[in-house]
Parts: C-alpha cells; sequence; structure tokens
C-alpha cells in the first residue's frame, strides 16, 4: 500500500523564503554545501533514481554532526526516499531519528509526527502509530477527515470497537458523502459489541443507499430474530425476496412495511430521504404515503409540510381536508379555517360534513360563536354527524344566551 505523506523537505530547501524569515530563523539554515546536497538527492528522487539518492545521502549524512539541524533534515529526507519505495519500517526508523534529534522547527516537527504515524500503521505497528497520531490530533487544528478513517482501522486491527466507532462515527458525521465501507465498518463493531440496535440502525441506512445488496437484508432480519422480532425478520426477509423489483419500488415497499409494523417515523425518514435524493419521484402517491407517516408518527409540522405541497396536486379537497385535521390538532385555528374553506368548495356528501365540523371547532376556539354556530349548523344535517354538531350547538346557544343575559343586566 502506497501512503501519501506531507511533503517536507520541500519546505527546508525551499530558497525562496523571505530574507525577513531567514533572518529571524537563522537558527533553522542549512549550510550551503548541505542545501546543494539534499537538492541533488531531491531531484534524483523525482527522477526514481532511488539508489543514487540514497546514496548521496548517505555520504551526506556522515558529514553532518549529531543533533544537528542539518543532520535532522538529512535523516526526515531518508525517511521520504524509503516511503517513496514503500519500505516503510526504514522510513519509520530514519523519521524517529529525524524527531529525537529535537532540531527541527515546530511546524515541521508537527507534519513529521502525521507522517511517522502514517508510516507506522501503514507498517503494522497499529498501537504506536495510534498513539503518535493521536497525539498529533490533539495539536491540529484542521484535521483532514482521513485522519478518523485512519484511527478507526487501525483501532479495527486491534479489535477495540469502542475507539472505532467513536472515530468511524466522526468520519461519517464530517463527509457530506460517506463511503459504504466506513459503514460497514461500523456495522462491524457494533457486531462485535453486541450492540445489536446500533446496528440495526446503521443498516437502516445502507439499505436505501444499496438495496440490491442483498447480505444487508440478510443481516437486518438476523438481528430482528435475534431480538425476537420473528415477524419483523419474517416481513424483512419477504421483502428481500423480492429484490428484483427497481430501486425506487424497492424502497416504497420498505417504508410500507414499517408503516405496517407501526415504525412510522422511519418510513417517513425513508421516503423524504429517497425523494431528496431524487431516487423516488415527489409524485401525489409518494407524498400521500410520507404524510400518512408523518401523520402515523404524530409529526404534525412535516405532516403540514407535506400535505401543503400536495394541495395543488388534488381537486377533489380531501387533502385540503386531511391538512385542515392537522392544523386542528396543532389548534392553528385560523390556518385551519382557510384551508377548510377550500375544502367544503371542492368535498361532497359526509367529507364536506366533516370539513364543516372542523371549521365550527375553529372558530369555537377563536371565539367567534356566531361562525362556529352557522358551521355546526351545516355539519348538523349529516346523519353520522348530527350528534356531535347537536352537542357543540347546544353548548354554544348556552354561551350565548349567557352573553346576551350578561349585556342585558
Amino acid at each position: 500500500m502506497k501512503i501519501t505523506l506531507l511533503p517536507l523537505f520541500l519546505l527546508v530547501l525551499n530558497l525562496g523564503l523571505l530574507p525577513s524569515v531567514q533572518a529571524q530563523d537563522s537558527e533553522y539554515l542549512l549550510t550551503e554545501k548541505t542545501y546543494n546536497a539534499l537538492n541533488e538527492a531531491q531531484e534524483m528522487m523525482a527522477n526514481e533514481q532511488y539508489r543514487q539518492a540514497g546514496q548521496r545521502l548517505t555520504q551526506l549524512l556522515g558529514q553532518t554532526d549529531e543533533g544537528s539541524y542539518d543532520r535532522a533534515v538529512v535523516q526526515q529526507t531518508i525517511g521520504y526516499l524509503y516511503s517513496e519505495q514503500q519500505q516503510y519500517d526504514k522510513a519509520a526508523a530514519a523519521f524517529e531519528k529525524a524527531l529525537d534529534a529535537d532540531a527541527l522547527p515546530e511546524d515541521v516537527t508537527h507534519n513529521l509526527r502525521y507522517n511517522l504515524a502514517q508510516i507506522l500503521i501503514a507498517d503494522g505497528q497499529y498501537q504506536r502509530g495510534i498513539g503518535l497520531m493521536e497525539s498529533w490530533l490533539a495539536n491540529e487544528a484542521k484535521p483532514q477527515n482521513s485522519v478518523y478513517v485512519l484511527l478507526a482501522s487501525a483501532y479495527y486491527r486491534l479489535d477495540n470497537h469502542s475507539k472505532v466507532i467513536e472515530y468511524i462515527r466522526t468520519a461519517i458525521k464530517n463527509d457530506p458523502d460517506p463511503k459504504e465501507d466506513w459503514y460497514r465498518m461500523q456495522l462491524s463493531a457494533h457486531m462485535s459489541l453486541r450492540q445489536y440496535k446500533s446496528a440495526i440502525n446503521v443498516l437502516e441506512i445502507l439499505i436505501p443507499r444499496y438495496p440490491h445488496r442483498k447480505v444487508y437484508w440478510d443481516q437486518l432480519a438476523a438481528l430482528y430474530q435475534e431480538q425476537d422480532k420473528e415477524f419483523t425478520s419474517l416481513a424483512v426477509r419477504m421483502l428481500a425476496d423480492r429484490l428484483d423489483l427497481g430501486d425506487a419500488e424497492t424502497l416504497v415497499n420498505l417504508a410500507d412495511m414499517y408503516r405496517y409494523l407501526r415504525v412510522p417515523y422511519k418510513s417517513g425518514k425513508l421516503l423524504q430521504k429517497a425523494m431528496d435524493d431524487g431516487v423516488i419521484r415527489s409524485d401525489f402517491k409518494h407524498l400521500q404515503k410520507l404524510a400518512d407517516s408523518w401523520m402515523a408518527a404524530r409529526e404534525q409540522e412535516l405532516a403540514a409540510q407535506t400535505l401543503n405541497r400536495m394541495l395543488s396536486m388534488d381537486s377533489s379537497g380531501e387533502t385540503h381536508l386531511r391538512l385542515g385535521q392537522v392544523y386542528v390538532s396543532m389548534e392553528q385555528w385560523q390556518q385551519a379555517i382557510e384551508v377548510l374553506n377550500q375544502a367544503v368548495q371542492r368535498l361532497e356528501g359526509g367529507q364536506q360534513g366533516r370539513a364543516h365540523l372542523l371549521m365550527g371547532t375553529s372558530h369555537f376556539y377563536l371565539d367567534q360563536l356566531e361562525q362556529a354556530k352557522a358551521a355546526f349548523g351545516r355539519a348538523i344535517a349529516y346523519e353520522d354527524l348530527s350528534s356531535q354538531a347537536g352537542q357543540w350547538l347546544r353548548h354554544i346557544e348556552d354561551l350565548l344566551e349567557r352573553q346576551s343575559d350578561e349585556e342585558a343586566a
């Protein structure tokens, strides 16, 4: 495996540094002889003349003083030479000697620790590499996300599954498009720790992303079985057997299964993400399923948002009525009245009566008693609503009579 190191030697070989910087950091200036020799070695390395570069650097090493800045730079350049040839054990030894000299600038030392940590992990020295990388991470303001993945992978090799989960979760959180392998690593760690609920959560992310990977369905069914949810396990297996359906239909069926199993929130989340990702079309049929899921999960705000998107697609008035019901449950009386006014103009039969009943309720709680009375008066004409509407009317008549008596007094 070839690893990519930070190009530290370019920093110390660059003659383009401003004179003012050189004057301030004269402690970190190479002698002309060392500089010229390093420059030659660098050119050889760029041309993949590794044997010649090695000979030149070995010769140069013997011409520098123990513990000097020049020797530390030569050692780190030797480390790069070995790394380019994927001789990571030798590269690690050279980098460690460069660090042990304690002669390099702090920023160079910091980056060299990162390179050494990478090499140690690549060479299978996981414990040493992890320790050095975590030390580097504690002093790094903006670490690349690959660092967390590398640490998770190293801990995975050591069977430290808790640490695997800690670092891979961070990597997943930081990346807008996490890799499938990252989720697989997290899943494996949860399984090793017998954290089956967490493993199910990971699979419920993987399946919508990769619905044709039957292994994930089988694992999900097995985990439900492990938790004595035989019926749920059977439902997953039956759905998995129908994976010849298209991606969109498979996901819709999975969402339907969640609603059937009385976990509507998961159904809503699955449908919403599938629509956002463009896997499922945001048409009336799918939006209706999404609204059903949010309403069953009592996520009234999300249900209202979905139903509002559906209004322009439905001329029957049914969607207006459902939205009115949601607004009433949220006690958003004015919004309910506005949408129910549109519903009664479109609905027929008993559904129209229900719209009048809900309008009467909304007017009542806005203390608009006359309007409420009129709405309930229309609702009472419907046989199945007459008893309920009649109770409201009697109550309103009592309130109006009391108000009249108070005004007369």
